[in-house]
């Protein structure tokens, strides 16, 4: 089933400074698992499409028994519409403007927002056991658990990130970063796309304003609510990965047990245009 966690948009042309904040704690992704031992990839494939069907499978494998907890990045080189599970397509998307800049439209089995990503945004898919942590079988609180973790150590990498709503990162009271959660029967996926390098003018064309919004927004059009985080891809990647040890980019290729599902969340969902448009 999706959770109905909060997504949002994405995007941001120019960055909000922030200062370093010292913080104290470890920032590990459980509190059960040994982050040094958390299996992590920095694995972009050819085509959104083939993405959010890894982050699916990723997620399949551990629920059914075969894979482990993981941390994952992936950083699309075009840009690309992703709806969230249940987002109406006609009432969110200026699909003229899409069609007419070639810009395609895909949609994620987690709930939240739908949004813009392209070069400049760093997606983080986290998945986790709800027995990871005290009370992780609850929607909510496995979404804080997850985003209250990434601001802690995007904070000790010295930008001065907070979270607000239902897992927004925000600097002051801007958003530079939106959540979203898939859950199934025992484990849980949290993926995160993060605005570090990303050209914010270009949403308002592809993206209609939001029927649901934080009250923290107050009605801001993209362009004003939206900014880039000020760090770069590498310092994202090194702040965020689990462990010491540095995250290995396999290119693009998928890791070979969850990769084997590809090729049928392609064809029944994630390439699958009547699934995508049927909302």
């Amino acid at each position: 089933m999706d959770s109905q966690s909060t997504g949002g948009g994405a995007g941001a042309g120019h960055a909000v400074a922030a200062a370093p904040l010292p913080v104290s704690a470890p920032s590990l992704w459980s509190d059960r698992i040994d982050a040094t031992a958390l299996p992590c990839h920095d694995v972009t494939l050819p085509g959104i499409a083939a993405n959010l069907a890894l982050d699916e499978a990723l997620l399949i494998e551990a629920d059914e028994g075969r894979g482990p907890p993981v941390v994952r990045f992936w950083e699309p080189s075009e840009f690309a519409v992703v709806l969230g599970a249940t987002r109406r397509l006609r009432d969110e998307v200026h699909l003229k403007a899409c069609h007419a800049d070639g810009v395609p439209v895909f949609r994620r089995s987690s709930g939240g927002g739908t949004v813009l990503i392209g070069p400049g945004t760093l997606n983080v898919t986290v998945v986790l056991s709800d027995t990871a942590g005290p009370g992780l079988s609850a929607v909510d609180a496995a979404q804080q658990h997850v985003l209250g973790r990434m601001a802690g150590a995007i904070r000790r990498a010295g930008a001065a990130v907070d979270v607000r709503a239902h897992g927004d990162l925000v600097l002051g009271d801007r958003k530079c970063g939106g959540s979203a959660q898939r859950r199934l029967r025992r484990w849980f996926l949290v993926h995160c796309s993060i605005l570090y390098d990303f050209p914010i003018d270009r949403i308002p064309r592809y993206l209609a304003m939001p029927a649901l919004q934080p009250e923290y927004r107050r009605e801001r059009p993209h362009i004003d609510f939206l900014c880039n985080l000020p760090l770069s891809r590498a310092a994202l990647v090194d702040a965020l990965r689990p462990g010491d040890a540095p995250c290995p980019s396999s290119g693009d290729a998928a890791p070979s047990g969850p990769g084997a599902l590809l090729p049928a969340l392609l064809a029944d969902r994630f390439a699958n245009p009547e699934w995508i448009e049927r909302f």
